[in-house]
């Protein structure tokens, strides 16, 4: 998707993402947030991060991300 100058100066835009899974809801950003969390508790800074993959498998309960393609974590979903 292409954004331009005036998709940057639009309001911003509350948005929620939710994973529907097996009866059970997932929020996408709360996982976000909790990666992050997992990254700072494990003695690192927010600001090293430069990518950041992040993997939802609801059927194991688990995310797992790769921060800057080489560092790999879990935590519980």
């Amino acid at each position: 998707v292409e954004i331009n100058e005036e998709d940057n100066n639009m309001a911003k835009i509350n948005q929620q993402m939710i994973l529907q899974f097996n009866g059970r809801e997932f929020d996408l950003g709360a996982v976000e947030a909790n990666v992050k969390k997992n990254w700072k508790e494990s003695g690192k800074k927010l600001s090293e991060i430069v990518d950041l993959d992040i993997y939802v498998k609801p059927e194991e309960a688990a995310v797992y991300y790769v921060v800057n393609k080489e560092t790999e974590g879990k935590v519980e979903l």
